[in-house]
């Protein structure tokens, strides 16, 4: 069953087109891949899955709504249960990092303080960043900062995880801890879309990719069906040689 499907997606910005006739689906439970060239869009469509872009033509559909008329207060329970990572992790600079997590609970939940208090324990524990909890985001590295925003995005129980450059700018250490939070939440039924140019961890994450260009889907297949035999444009990307695309 299709959580998440794309119907028709153009977007146009100043009169120039962007994405063209864009067309996919994210089935219950899957992870996505979407990638491409840079500046080719994956951000934008990326951003229309939960609002905060506005197809110019087309219909996004998450759990059978179609959201993209909708206006800004009609989309707060769309935002309940499709959560966003920012590529940067988008902390609130001046609240400790336990306070960032708090955020959402105070303000989409009816939780005491005391099951906030637990809750959050038990997030950070799961997250390996129990030492982070009193730390303003300026004093935690990069890849800290990415877990945590992270670890907020779920504070809620989403069922679904946009995933916005999860790994760009970080050491090993750091993406492999988001890789294996990535396969930690598949394991819990988390539906998900995962932009990235970091192919290595796309190919350990992702059970299906979709590549853009052009304005359009240029290849759509399972991640288990690329060949190195007969490559398409996904195998050529994914080496390096995908001609612009």
């Amino acid at each position: 069953m299709a959580i998440i499907e794309v119907k028709h997606f153009n977007k146009s910005f100043d009169g120039h087109a962007v994405h063209k006739d864009v067309s996919f689906r994210v089935e219950k439970g899957e992870c996505l891949g979407l990638v491409g060239g840079s500046g080719i869009g994956k951000s934008v469509v990326l951003r229309s899955l939960i609002g905060l872009e506005k197809p110019t033509s087309g219909e996004i559909w998450i759990e059978g709504e179609e959201i993209s008329k909708l206006k800004e207060r009609d989309l707060t329970a769309i935002r309940k249960k499709v959560a966003y990572v920012f590529q940067n992790g988008a902390l609130f600079d001046s609240m400790s990092v336990y306070d960032n997590l708090a955020y959402p609970l105070r303000e989409h939940t009816a939780f005491n303080e005391d099951e906030i208090q637990t809750r959050i324990h038990d997030q950070l524990e799961e997250f390996g960043l129990l030492e982070a909890e009193g730390k303003l985001p300026a004093e935690l590295s990069g890849g800290m900062q990415k877990r945590v925003g992270l670890a907020r995005a779920m504070m809620i129980g989403p069922k679904v995880i946009l995933y916005d450059e999860p790994t760009a700018g970080l050491d090993p250490y750091n993406t492999l801890k988001i890789r294996e939070t990535v396969l930690r939440l598949k394991k819990k039924g988390v539906t998900s879309v995962f932009v990235t140019h970091d192919m290595p961890t796309a190919i350990a994450v992702c059970d299906r990719f979709v590549m853009l260009g052009e304005g359009r889907v240029l290849d759509e297949r399972r991640a288990d069906e690329l060949s190195r035999k007969d490559p398409g444009p996904l195998e050529r990307f994914i080496t390096g040689d995908y001609g612009g695309y």
